[in-house]
């Protein structure tokens, strides 16, 4: 890698042969899967639709059970008040979008196996699951696609393998997997690929593919418009390449309309759906009470909080971190515009009325933000095993080994905590933390004395703007 740009290598055989690390590594991934699923059908009984993910899945439910928009299960969904004195769900309908093959793969199945085609019989779950592992596979498999741009084989099979089993993508593909997060890392995986199509090419297509993607990604989450940063300013560090992009923009002339229109696409329906039920294209489904603290974000928390750090539930993330820093002194053409998209989304999410979001585990609302990370981290990953001296080289890889090791572990730790009610959702505190510390077995005394650890958020104080830890 050059200083400043690195080299694209755009033609990516499979190497004559499907026994490459990062294939192992994919096929690795949906054994995982396999397994998975046969663990979901074990709590099946369990409200599988529930919190934002039925709200996510009402509209499909309205639509195709119902056979209209009618939104009058106050115990189900959470409803906003609109002007004309209906209800609305709070959420879009960016991800009922990418569950709708699904949805109908287990209508039919309900129809055939004899189940109530209710939205909410066991077909319905299942088929919705297979589809969360689906794209999360197919965000993987972009993914490799990237990593293979720039680095080898072993280092995107590592680098894979770290992103899923050492940061809490796992906890929310396997266990909460219906959650908007793993359907964006999709998207945002994607995305990315042809990010770097386009500039190593320069044909229209990838534009178009990404401006489609993007309009999808705004619906779901309207904070991620953030990811046009990346195709914007990657590839500037100097002012001549900044010249130089200004002019492809300009360039494209009449294309922009075209382009405008893709991005638009997606939004079409919600905005006819908004129209219908509200009078207005435009409309805020999050009410009155939700909103945005900008002159007070709360980044040390977000990054370093017993409650929800990022750094302390995905200790992961520091090594993402020191491979981005790493990046600017050799690629700096991307170092910037990951800087800035990480940088300004941290500052969003941190400003947020309820900036844990609600019952998570750790910062989920970074999870998505891996699709790009997983570049630096395998930046870091490939430095170290490119160092020169083996007196350096040898006892950094071992350490890193070593540390990424017991960052899967702690990861897998911490999900079953999450599953077996040790770790609390929304409620954590720095003694919770450590009393829960690589600890498995736990007393009725125990447990007593961790619920007497925790500190439940009040959440109408954090309306009001009182939001410290």
């Amino acid at each position: 890698m050059e200083s400043g740009q690195a080299t694209i290598r755009m033609k990516q055989p499979l190497r004559n042969t499907l026994a490459t690390p990062t294939v192992v590594a994919l096929l690795l991934m949906a054994a995982v899967s396999l397994f998975s699923l046969r663990f979901q059908m074990k709590w099946i009984g369990d409200p599988f639709f529930a919190n934002d993910t039925d709200q996510y899945y009402s509209y499909l439910v309205a639509e195709f059970v119902h056979h209209g928009f009618f939104f009058d299960l106050p115990h189900r969904y959470w409803l906003t008040e609109t002007p004309t004195g209906d209800g609305i769900p709070k959420v879009t309908m960016g991800m009922a979008m990418l569950y709708l093959p699904f949805f109908l793969s287990g209508h039919g199945f309900a129809h055939l196996l004899g189940y109530e085609q209710n939205g909410y019989s066991a077909p319905y779950a299942w088929c919705i699951h297979i589809g969360t592992l689906v794209y999360v596979f197919i965000g993987f498999w972009y993914m490799r696609k990237t990593l293979l741009m720039f680095f080898s084989e072993w280092v995107a099979a590592i680098t894979m393998v770290l992103i899923l089993a050492a940061t809490n993508l796992f906890y929310y593909t396997f266990r909460e997997g219906e959650m908007a997060h793993s359907y964006l890392f999709f998207l945002f995986s994607v995305f990315f690929h042809h990010v770097f199509q386009w500039h190593a090419t320069k044909h229209f297509k990838y534009l178009c593919y990404m401006s489609l993607i993007a309009g999808l990604v705004v619906l779901i989450r309207p904070t991620e418009i953030l990811i046009l940063l990346i195709p914007l300013l990657y590839g500037i560090s100097s002012k001549a390449t900044l010249a130089e992009r200004l002019s492809d923009l300009l360039a494209l002339r009449w294309k922009w309309f075209i382009l405008a229109t893709l991005f638009v696409l997606p939004l079409i329906p919600q905005f006819l759906f908004w129209k219908a039920l509200t009078g207005q294209y435009l409309f805020f489904s999050y009410g009155s009470t939700e909103r945005f603290f900008f002159a007070d974000p709360k980044i040390c928390s977000v990054l370093f909080g017993w409650h929800k750090g990022w750094f302390i539930y995905t200790p992961l993330a520091m090594l993402m971190m020191l491979g981005l820093v790493m990046m600017w002194f050799r690629w700096r053409s991307l170092a910037l515009p990951l800087s800035l998209y990480l940088l300004m989304n941290i500052y969003l999410v941190s400003s947020w009325w309820d900036w844990g979001f609600g019952g998570a585990y750790g910062m989920r609302a970074l999870v998505q933000a891996y699709a790009f990370l997983a570049v630096p981290l395998a930046f870091f990953i490939a430095r170290i095993f490119s160092l020169e001296k083996l007196k350096i080289r040898i006892p950094l890889v071992i350490a890193s080994f070593a540390a990424c090791l017991f960052f899967i572990a702690l990861n897998l730790l911490h999900m079953a905590q999450m599953r077996n009610s040790i770790f609390h959702w929304d409620s954590m505190t720095r003694e919770a933390y450590w009393f829960t510390f690589f600890k498995t077995d736990y007393s009725p005394e125990d447990r007593a004395y961790l619920k007497s650890l925790l500190k439940k958020p009040d959440y109408e104080a954090m309306r009001r703007g009182e939001r410290d830890e």
